[in-house]
């Protein structure tokens, strides 16, 4: 396992709240403006193997329980803290934050005051058993998002080297310069 990696704990800017969201239940919102670069969140959590998250999955299915989880590594997951902020953050086809580090993730573009934080959860899952229907709203919506959109190459094109390490070994793709 790799030992470069943050602690158990996330951190989540302090310019970003929890709250309703028009995509899905909750989700995380500017409460100011923030620029283009500026960190959004830190990820943090345990890593687990796949044999080891797929055991997990399992057992939360049985038990109506919540794992949140992203690849990270060849093998290596990292699996969020119950209660983090983080969970409450939704998909988006045209995200406006992305990977600027292993687990830090950045505002892709200037945010507004009560805009909501999206990811593409395609730049952080490798999981072929992963899908979800898509409410994003957005005009690139792809309506449904599996674990393997990270082939899509113009998701590869539009994000560049803003994936998890993993992934962005698998498209062969230098590491994301923080900006």
């Amino acid at each position: 396992m790799t030992t470069d990696l943050p602690g158990p704990d996330c951190w989540l800017n302090p310019l970003v709240r929890v709250g309703r969201s028009g995509i899905d239940g909750e989700g995380l919102f500017a409460e100011a403006p923030i620029a283009r670069g500026e960190v959004i969140s830190r990820f943090g959590g345990r890593l687990v193997t796949d044999a080891e998250l797929r055991d997990l999955l399992t057992e939360a299915a049985a038990t109506g329980t919540y794992v949140d989880t992203l690849s990270l590594l060849t093998d290596e997951n990292l699996v969020l803290p119950a209660g983090a902020p983080q969970h409450a953050g939704n998909h988006g086809c045209d995200p406006n934050t992305w990977w600027v580090d292993p687990c830090l993730v950045a505002a892709r573009r200037d945010l507004d005051a009560g805009e909501e934080l999206t990811l593409d959860y395609a730049t952080i899952t490798d999981d072929p058993e992963f899908a979800m229907d898509c409410s994003c709203g957005s005009e690139s919506c792809r309506g449904r998002v599996t674990g393997s959109d990270w082939r899509l190459p113009h998701l590869q094109a539009a994000y560049g080297p803003h994936w998890v390490p993993v992934l962005r070994e698998r498209i062969g793709t230098r590491p994301a310069r923080r900006h």
